[in-house]
């Protein structure tokens, strides 16, 4: 990916960017999300934790002037809980993995996958392992289909274990750092087995491409669209990256076969960290402190909208989180 600079949106257009976003109604997160993530906290062997909150500013339909030449909508605040699920027996000292859905709000096949694994399959791998499920870490951006949560910022640029400018970030990284502190006692020589965050390469980023050119913010390099899932692991994850990605094959998902992808190199449906120039605020990266190996899918589809089939975008990511287990 590069950098490409234009003349900087103003403060107020940053400002007023995501207010001005309509919430779509198949995806409110309070109706859609949330009574599944409640129902799993109530399984045996589930816990289901609130980590924090996010509060979004959203424009209202109610109207605040007595001319429609004047009208103003007013601003209302909407806070959401965000929610982590926590599946085995964690008194017991077992490899832990962690699936992560809804970085970019927008990517609908994150948080759909992560449920779907929470309900028909987690609990077959928990007489070995233990898994925490982070099912949507940006519910806003979720239900108003955006990559960018409010101010336009994108979290998966944002995620350090210090200094976080969103919300989403901070929390997160809270969470993570006190979980590690709960079952490891702070000891940094013990780490979670593996992460996987889980992300959709969709037809929407030809629009925000076209956005981002006229806020100066970064280009995706789409001149070729991708097709299939691939991966993006750390040099010295390769060995189970090649694990994940055969079982994507197996089940007979696409992956992607293209030479280069946003410019690096290709190694059979993975694209290696160190191969990709300086990338920083990375998901992945903030799981790395704590994990010993840690992942990020992208499936990718120039058909890929809201309208696609739910199947279609999660089965293969289904394939990679089964791929990630031994």
């Amino acid at each position: 990916m590069c950098e490409i600079k234009s003349e900087p949106w103003s403060e107020e257009k940053f400002k007023k960017w995501y207010q001005e976003r309509p919430i779509v109604t198949a995806r409110d997160y309070v109706n859609t999300l949330v009574p599944r993530i409640k129902a799993l906290g109530e399984r045996a062997g589930f816990s289901l934790e609130k980590y924090g909150e996010a509060s979004y500013t959203t424009r209202s339909n109610t109207i605040v002037s007595d001319t429609i030449d004047d009208a103003v909508k007013k601003t209302s605040k909407v806070t959401h809980d965000l929610f982590r699920l926590l599946i085995g027996d964690f008194s017991q000292d077992r490899p832990c993995y962690i699936v992560i859905g809804g970085t970019h709000g927008y990517e609908k096949g994150g948080p759909l996958a992560a449920l779907k694994f929470a309900e028909k399959e987690a609990a077959q791998y928990t007489d070995r392992f233990n898994i925490v499920i982070y099912p949507c870490l940006s519910p806003g951006p979720y239900e108003k289909e955006l990559r960018f949560t409010e101010g336009r910022i994108d979290i998966n640029r944002d995620a350090f274990l210090d200094g976080a400018q969103s919300q989403e970030m901070k929390a997160l990284a809270k969470s993570v750092k006190e979980l590690h502190t709960r079952l490891f006692k702070g000891d940094l020589n013990k780490k979670f087995a593996a992460a996987i965050d889980l992300h959709e390469t969709p037809f929407m980023d030809i629009a925000i491409d076209k956005e981002n050119a006229e806020a100066g913010g970064e280009m995706f390099e789409l001149d070729i669209f991708p097709k299939g899932l691939f991966l993006i692991a750390f040099e010295d994850d390769l060995k189970l990256a090649n694990k994940i990605i055969q079982n994507v094959r197996t089940e007979g998902h696409h992956v992607v076969d293209d030479d280069t992808l946003y410019g690096s190199p290709n190694h059979g449906g993975i694209l290696i960290m160190s191969e990709m120039g300086p990338v920083t605020g990375r998901v992945r990266q903030l799981f790395k402190h704590f994990t010993t190996a840690c992942f990020t899918t992208e499936y990718c589809d120039v058909g890929l909208t809201d309208e696609t089939p739910d199947a279609e975008r999660v089965d293969p990511q289904m394939a990679a989180i089964r791929g990630m287990f031994p």
